[in-house]
């Protein structure tokens, strides 16, 4: 599993292959998960288990993708390879490697079967569903439902047989609604608990979130963007759905202190935004801000 939000770059591309390559040569498919998962890390620039500064030309690079999975069919056995934070190779700088990916899979698809998961729903969309990506129409779309108690409530049993202390399961239920159901803050918070049996929940979950919207540095994020991203961004996370009436355009004007804003500046705005997968909409559907934590942000600081 490649996990962990990416930063791509040659580097995350390099590590992605080496980690494939890492792979690739475990002897056996049985009984070696948590060393595959330590060796293939993220796409991120911490890999977890794959240290080395790996650089390599395009053409090692196709052609290392194709060694590796041929490696994989060849073992015989089926294979079902997940690939995680995959979107962070979606830049169109990446187009050869993930064709590259799509022509080797494509070879072996009868034994190697994939899921493909990210946290970003418009960089999916863009490998996916693009027309001109290389993985359109490869399989289905799915997008994963938001967990239920269920899912607090294994967290809060396996914090009691891990430390002989009990959570409050209610209070956790509702600590993972105020972080917007983020599986990856749940867990975070129960870690933090375990390590400081003297915190209360809310009082964690206060913590948690304001370290993590502080490591994410919303406020340098906020301020890359343009005075009328910025309008259709705190729009958007209002609930806005009219982004082109002509009233709404009148008010980005009015902020802006222009005469008039046309439909083609909104939708080079939206069309940026996305790009940068900052938004993202649903099919038949309207706007969304991608991160939780950055759509409260934007109402409660912006």
């Amino acid at each position: 599993s490649l996990c962990n939000k990416a930063d791509a770059g040659l580097h995350s591309e390099g590590q992605f292959v080496k980690a494939l390559d890492e792979f690739s040569k475990q002897n056996g498919l049985m009984g070696k998960a948590t060393h595959w998962i330590k060796n293939i890390g993220s796409l991120s620039t911490e890999v977890a288990g794959v240290k080395a500064e790996v650089t390599l030309l395009q053409g090692q690079v196709n052609s290392s993708i194709l060694s590796s999975i041929t490696k994989l069919a060849q073992q015989g056995k089926p294979i079902l390879l997940l690939l995680d934070e995959i979107q962070a190779l979606a830049s169109s700088k990446y187009k050869t490697t993930i064709a590259s990916l799509r022509t080797a899979l494509d070879m072996h698809k009868e034994t190697i079967k994939v899921v493909f998961t990210g946290s970003s729903r418009e960089g999916l969309r863009q490998m996916f569903s693009v027309s001109s990506a290389p993985f359109f129409h490869y399989g289905q779309n799915l997008p994963f439902p938001n967990l239920t108690k269920a899912f607090t409530d294994h967290l809060a049993d396996v914090f009691n047989q891990t430390t002989g202390r009990s959570l409050n399961k209610e209070i956790l239920w509702h600590a993972f609604l105020d972080m917007k159901q983020s599986p990856q803050l749940a867990r975070s918070l129960v870690e933090r608990l375990a390590l400081n049996p003297m915190l209360a929940i809310d009082f964690a979950k206060e913590q948690l979130i304001a370290d993590t919207m502080g490591h994410r540095d919303f406020s340098g994020l906020w301020g890359e963007f343009k005075l009328l991203e910025q309008l259709i961004l705190k729009a958007i996370a209002e609930s806005q759905v009219e982004l082109y009436s002509s009233q709404f355009r009148q008010h980005l004007a009015d902020s802006i202190g222009v005469d008039n804003i046309a439909v083609s500046s909104i939708q080079s705005a939206l069309r940026s935004l996305s790009k940068k997968q900052i938004i993202f909409k649903p099919e038949n559907g309207t706007y969304e801000i991608e991160d939780a934590l950055f759509k409260e942000w934007i109402m409660d600081e912006a």
